[in-house]
């Protein structure tokens, strides 16, 4: 990935570490593990959480080197040992704490910024930049990664289930003379990427579906399924999705798989980590295993980016 858009991903993505900090700082989590190794529920029941939140924020927490997990243990780094624990010499938790009470000025900036009141009614232009975003980070390296270690030589039907704006059945088609697409979403998502499509050129070799894939079948004989960043842990869905994908691909199909996945202790990476905060995500060895319960044979992660915290995994079709 180029260097200089890693870097506007860290200060995109700061803003979210950062309320990690604020709240486990204010739930007293740091104090609470100041003195001994506790489990996910000796925790909850110390700070008086929610165990799933709770989980979630603790695998931020080991992202970010505040916490380390041993087992089913969690302890402090010596750095929050040294600066998070209430009553420590150097504790640090007041000014993190103050920090926390102004972010109410920080989200409303846009408002003291503009001269005028901005549009109350936003959905439209939230669910477009939600989109349009999702092309913005593919063209910036993602679809090279795709395109440069997942080999689609041969194959002729590619079903992009949640595709977007198509940017990645672009790309594929683009590198594979022989390869059609068809991206399948909801309407109004269709709406955008027939406009991308339109402004690559594409429209002959990459087309739309619109469909829901919690009732629509996902049609028969794609000898590859594209399932970018639409299994994002236990909310996902993702053995209904797996499912359908399976049963729609002719044998010996290949199905590839993006999304935030966790490692396998659930410590990192940080991205991801933060991801599954607000979404959910799955750590590699869940969704490997989802993946095989389904049917598929050959999973295996063949790429990835711990700095901006995407992996691609494949299987086929026996």
């Amino acid at each position: 990935m180029n260097d200089q858009v890693t870097m506007l991903y860290d200060l995109s993505w700061g803003y979210r570490a950062a309320r990690v900090l604020h709240v486990a700082n204010e739930v007293d989590i740091f104090t609470a593990l100041s003195d001994n190794e506790m489990t996910l529920e000796e925790i909850c029941q110390k700070c008086r959480t929610k165990p799933d939140m709770t989980e979630k924020l603790l695998i931020a927490c080991t992202a970010m080197d505040l916490i380390e997990k041993q087992g089913p243990q969690y302890k402090n780094t010596e750095l929050s040992n040294t600066y998070l624990v209430r009553g420590r010499e150097l504790y640090q938790g007041n000014i993190i704490a103050h920090s926390s009470t102004v972010c109410n000025f920080w989200n409303s900036l846009e408002d003291e910024v503009r001269v005028t009141a901005r549009p109350e009614n936003k959905q439209e232009d939230d669910h477009r930049n939600f989109i349009m975003g999702m092309h913005n980070i593919t063209v910036a390296g993602r679809a090279d990664v795709f395109i440069n270690n997942i080999d689609l030589a041969g194959r002729r039907k590619l079903l992009d289930v949640g595709g977007g704006p198509g940017t990645y059945s672009i790309a594929a088609c683009r590198r594979y003379p022989q390869l059609e697409a068809v991206v399948f979403d909801l309407p109004e998502t269709i709406s955008i990427a027939k406009e991308v499509i339109a402004a690559e050129g594409m429209q002959d070799r990459v087309t739309t579906q619109e469909g829901n894939w919690d009732t629509d079948s996902f049609g028969e004989g794609n000898d590859i399924v594209l399932l970018s960043n639409i299994l994002h842990g236990t909310v996902s869905k993702a053995e209904m999705k797996l499912k359908k994908t399976y049963d729609s691909m002719a044998g010996g199909g290949l199905m590839v798989v993006q999304d935030f996945i966790l490692n396998d202790d659930k410590t990192g990476p940080l991205i991801p980590a933060l991801f599954n905060i607000m979404v959910g995500a799955y750590s590699s060895c869940e969704l490997l295993s989802i993946i095989k319960e389904t049917g598929f044979v050959h999973a295996a992660v063949v790429a990835g980016s711990q700095e901006i915290g995407f992996t691609w995994i494949t299987a086929e079709k026996p």
